[in-house]
């Protein structure tokens, strides 16, 4: 079976201190890997879980993407105060 690893990178917050208001706290910059146990490592707001997990399910189970034409998916939480970038962690990314 086909699993990819899922890099989750909070690319924006909307505020000036780059910090969630929300009880998450997420901070501009952070990254998570969503894997088969998820989140592995710091965590990520539960209702922005919620509003990634179609398309993080889709990027974990399927073999490839066309990744010359998009190689990272946009999200906005739920309380459009944080972006999240999806993306396949690639290490093999050389020869696609």
């Amino acid at each position: 079976m086909t699993y990819n690893l899922i890099r989750c990178e909070a690319v924006d917050v909307k505020t000036e201190s780059g910090i969630c208001p929300g009880l998450a706290k997420t901070v501009r910059g952070e990254v998570f890997t969503l894997g088969p146990r998820t989140p592995e490592g710091t965590g990520i707001c539960f209702q922005a879980m919620g509003a990634i997990a179609a398309m993080k399910l889709a990027l974990a189970l399927t073999d490839r993407m066309d990744w010359k034409t998009k190689d990272h998916f946009d999200i906005t939480c739920p309380h459009g105060m944080v972006t999240y970038r999806l993306s396949r962690e690639r290490p093999d990314a050389e020869h696609l």
